[in-house]
């Protein structure tokens, strides 16, 4: 800690030097390890606080009482001298706080997504300029899986899942919901699963969660301006994007996650009629997992908010999702197209022009506007039906999962 400003006491200040914390975060036996304040408005001076801080000397208030204090109070302050020791508490600490059922499902929820968009948002940053992820990184997502499986593949915790539904997407984000998703419907569905053993199956449950938050790890190495595109994609970025799934395993092939973890990350873009992509697989030779993950990672991306289309709801998306689509002849033209020249899929010819270089002016111009009206046109084709591109009876797995969740209704769709 700065030893340059008394932090035990009260201060005045515009609010620009704290950090609103939920109480309850901090447990009894951990108060005197932080300075905790409550915020006062100075009467007549508008944007200025006095923060006084509380709790200096717990030593003989019993337990019982400091529990209730906590949670009597609905948010408490922190010095930023301090907040890299609280963040670093909450690490340590996060199985601790998940496993309080006395706290919100809404707080922890958040807490832990906060804490997995850190880390996350920490890896794709570092992977640019690299050829694999570090052990320390794989470490340290690990470790932070393992302190949270219990709250994450409870099915309870779909409650805390729906309120991050509906939100921008944003690759950290996302990764955090489909791991999250996996979690929740491996837990769910053990049967589905060739493993013997509480502690086998346990294992299996965290590698499949840590799969779901590295699946689109490779998107590191495609460059921002497709990744961060505030519209649809063209033909050509398209096909750049494909290679995510590639770039991502190479990012983890000196890893020590087993094959599955691998293939599941590799091929979570396949479809079931062999439409999909990096390899055209169809059926039984795209593995399990890929075809767990691919489900998630739909659901998820057609209920997230992008600058092109709003987010669907959750029954939008899987009623999408299990629709069978009228033109699927049309639409899987449109991607055969796609997948073999990754060009504008048209032929325009410009007459009556004598100027040769005019004359390729408006031939560009009219084949690119064609092209995004063939874009647009195989996006809202596939919202019509979806059902090619997935398992059915695992999506049907996937609807009798969340449709357990009070959060979710899904009941004509089953």
């Amino acid at each position: 800690m700065d030893g340059s400003m008394d932090i035990d006491g009260e201060i005045v200040d515009d609010g620009s030097s704290f950090t609103g914390i939920v109480p309850t975060f901090i447990t009894p036996n951990n108060l005197t390890r932080f300075h905790l304040y409550e915020k006062i408005e100075l009467s007549g001076e508008k944007g200025v606080y006095r923060f006084r801080c509380l709790l200096k000397d717990t030593r003989s208030i019993p337990e019982s009482t400091l529990i209730r204090m906590l949670m009597s109070w609905e948010c408490l302050y922190i010095h930023k001298q301090e907040l890299g020791d609280y963040d670093q508490y909450l690490k340590d600490n996060l199985h601790i706080i998940l496993a309080n059922d006395s706290i919100a499902m809404e707080k922890r929820s958040l807490l832990f997504s906060d804490i997995c968009s850190e880390v996350i948002q920490g890896v794709l940053k570092e992977n640019f300029g690299v050829s694999s992820l570090g052990p320390k990184t794989l470490t340290s997502l690990n470790d932070l899986v393992l302190k949270a499986i219990g709250f994450i593949s409870n099915i309870d915790s779909l409650k805390g899942l729906a309120t991050l539904i509906g939100h921008d997407y944003e690759t950290h984000i996302h990764s955090i919901k489909v791991g999250w998703l996996m979690a929740i419907f491996v837990k769910a569905n053990p049967h589905l699963f060739a493993v013997s053993g509480r502690a086998s199956f346990e294992k299996l449950v965290v590698e499949a969660t840590v799969m779901g938050f590295l699946h689109d790890i490779g998107k590191a190495k495609i460059p921002s301006r497709v990744l961060n595109k505030k519209g649809r994609l063209n033909n050509l970025e398209y096909v750049a994007i494909q290679a995510h799934t590639a770039y991502s395993v190479s990012l983890l092939f000196e890893s020590n996650f087993p094959k599955y973890v691998m293939e599941g990350i590799l091929y979570h873009h396949e479809n079931e009629d062999g439409s999909g992509y990096p390899c055209r697989l169809k059926q039984d030779e795209i593995p399990l997992f890929a075809k767990i993950c691919h489900i998630a990672d739909v659901f998820d991306a057609l209920t997230s908010k992008r600058p092109y289309k709003a987010s669907k709801t959750p029954y939008e998306a899987l009623a999408i999702m299990t629709g069978v689509n009228p033109k699927l002849d049309i639409l899987q033209q449109m991607e055969n197209e796609v997948w073999e020249t990754g060009a504008a899929p048209v032929s325009v010819v410009v007459r009556n022009e004598k100027n040769p270089d005019i004359r390729r002016l408006k031939h560009e111009s009219r084949l690119n506007k064609e092209a995004e009206k063939r874009v647009e046109a195989r996006v809202k084709l596939r919202d019509r039906g979806m059902s090619h591109c997935f398992d059915s009876e695992l999506l049907k797995a996937f609807v009798l999962t969340l449709n357990r969740s009070e959060s979710f209704d899904f009941s004509t769709l089953i």
